[in-house]
């Protein structure tokens, strides 16, 4: 770490740090007048060019724009063959938008733990609790950062279970120089206003499986209303697909930058109590949030001191703690320590590209002359 920023720097006067980057770009007036000359609805071809757009930028065989990534959740389940009671494994440490859709679709999430330095499902745990109507296991990389999906998907294929990435953070995200959404039978994605590829809200799904992309985008057009097949609408609509056709052309860039944002951040952190959390071997983050591990004796008192210096913290935000603790799902409950060290042991700082260098200036200074005592 560099010593740049002692713990005797002047701290700037306050000021608060955005935690919100919203993605505009010259073009989104030009690209949503033309489409409104072309068909709106999710059947039109400007959906299916984004489609095949999203499917090149990621190395997909095929992608399914739906309506949000809860969405893509609930589609992904179903398209993997879970229904009422079905078991579906899951880490506790992630938001709640990936439990709902399972307790939508009728299965029972059951808990597992993470591994002790990172939010991937640890391998141990899922041997412990699969049990003969355990369906699918979803995996959840936290804020951006990597897991070892490549060891998820040999445990999976043994196991005869479909693994599910939730990636709604993880665009751009990579393992061994590839997107994780490479290693899962099926990975979701949001592209909620917040995300790096941001429609305002939307989502969609990855896979090269030919089944289970027909079966999910079969399920997301009503089953087709054939009479069939059942299924909901889920649907992107023309308009937030061609934002999302037009912006994926500067996806990477961004990425870039805020991996720039985060070295320099890092350059100035001085502080012998905080430092990166750990990245995976061969994990490359995209810095959607960037993570810092912790380690004071009341690590929340520090968080509410960057509160008081405007600078924000997803996990007091959310109030990030382990699902189960929150009363909706309690009944849920399973003993994840892992899980809940690290959430009590973190805290994010925002990276985005709208954040200036004399604000991670600012946000250094702020930590480096933290005085736990």
């Amino acid at each position: 770490m560099s010593s740049e920023l002692s713990v005797d720097t002047v701290i700037p006067a306050r000021r608060v740090v955005s935690d919100k980057y919203r993605v505009v770009h010259a073009s989104d007036v030009d690209t949503l007048r033309n489409t409104l000359a072309r068909p709106l609805s999710g059947t039109s071809e400007v959906v299916t060019e984004y489609e095949q757009d999203l499917a090149t930028w990621f190395g997909a065989r095929h992608a399914v724009a739906l309506s949000s990534g809860g969405a893509a959740l609930s589609v992904a389940l179903y398209a993997s063959g879970v229904g009422p009671g079905d078991e579906v494994l899951l880490t506790p440490s992630c938001p709640l938008c990936t439990i709902y859709p399972i307790i939508a679709a009728g299965a029972v999430p059951i808990f597992i733990d993470t591994r002790e330095h990172g939010f991937g499902a640890d391998p141990v745990s899922v041997r412990e609790r699969r049990t003969p109507r355990t369906r699918a296991l979803i995996d959840i990389p936290m804020w951006g950062y990597p897991t070892e999906v490549d060891t998820l998907q040999s445990l999976t294929r043994e196991l005869g279970l479909k693994l599910i990435l939730d990636l709604a953070h993880s665009h751009g995200t990579t393992l061994h120089g590839q997107p994780l959404s490479r290693f899962g039978d099926v990975s979701c994605f949001s592209t909620h206003e917040r995300k790096p590829l941001a429609t305002g809200e939307g989502g969609f799904l990855l896979t090269d499986d030919d089944a289970l992309a027909q079966r999910g985008r079969d399920y997301s057009r009503f089953g087709n209303l054939n009479g069939k097949d059942f299924g909901l609408n889920y649907k992107l609509a023309a308009l937030p697909a061609a934002l999302g056709k037009s912006r994926l052309a500067s996806l990477a860039e961004q990425i870039g930058k805020r991996r720039e944002n985060a070295r320099y951040f890092l350059h100035r952190l001085d502080h012998s109590r905080v430092n990166e959390k750990t990245i995976i071997d061969g994990g490359e983050p995209n810095y959607y949030f960037l993570n810092l591990q912790l380690r004071f004796a009341d690590n929340r008192a520090f968080i509410d001191y960057l509160d008081d210096h405007g600078i924000p913290s997803d996990i007091k935000r959310y109030g990030c703690k382990a699902l189960y603790e929150f009363p909706a799902l309690a009944r849920y409950r399973a003993a994840c320590p892992n899980a809940e060290a690290l959430l009590g042991g973190m805290t994010t700082i925002p990276v985005h590209p709208g954040v200036s260098t004399d604000e991670l200036d600012y946000m250094a200074a702020c930590i480096n002359r933290y005085d736990a005592a």
